[in-house]
């Protein structure tokens, strides 16, 4: 009995001080939506009032933010505009749609300055057709 008593308290103190240096998955809080492997079809689904859509796209070496068809390049007007519509209504969703160029630290200082503005819920936008894996045909050996 002692050393099977003996092997547990191992155990525990080896998960115990493994897990201490683990990072925080909690940084960048957000629900992505599940989806269908069965289902490979995509509905257009027309945009509900009542969100915020932030497309980030990069054009030379800079990365334009476009809100509501209006680009935004600078920073300081965008945080500006999304302040406005956070103290009108900061429960509508900001969803977060992101080129595939642009860097994770650009799409973290807009995620960032969505907080900062006062949304409280902020999601990314995924494309199912990227998301969702091929499916292969299953072949014989012969």
């Amino acid at each position: 009995m002692t050393p099977m008593i003996d092997v547990v308290f191992l155990l525990l103190i080896f998960f115990i001080s493994a897990s201490a240096n683990q990072i925080r998955e909690f940084l960048l809080p957000t629900e992505l939506a599940t989806g269908s492997i069965e289902s490979t079809e995509t509905v257009p689904q027309e945009k509900p009032l009542g969100e915020v859509w932030l497309k980030l796209k990069r054009q030379g070496n800079q990365t334009i933010v476009e809100l509501n068809e209006r680009e935004y390049a600078q920073f300081d007007q965008l945080k500006q505009t999304l302040t406005e519509l956070a103290s009108l209504a900061p429960e509508i969703p900001v969803i977060l749609d992101i080129e595939e160029n642009v860097s994770l630290g650009e799409m973290i200082r807009v995620y960032d300055t969505s907080l900062a503005a006062g949304f409280y819920s902020i999601h990314f936008a995924t494309d199912a057709n990227k998301v969702t894996p091929k499916k292969k045909p299953i072949t014989s050996p012969n």
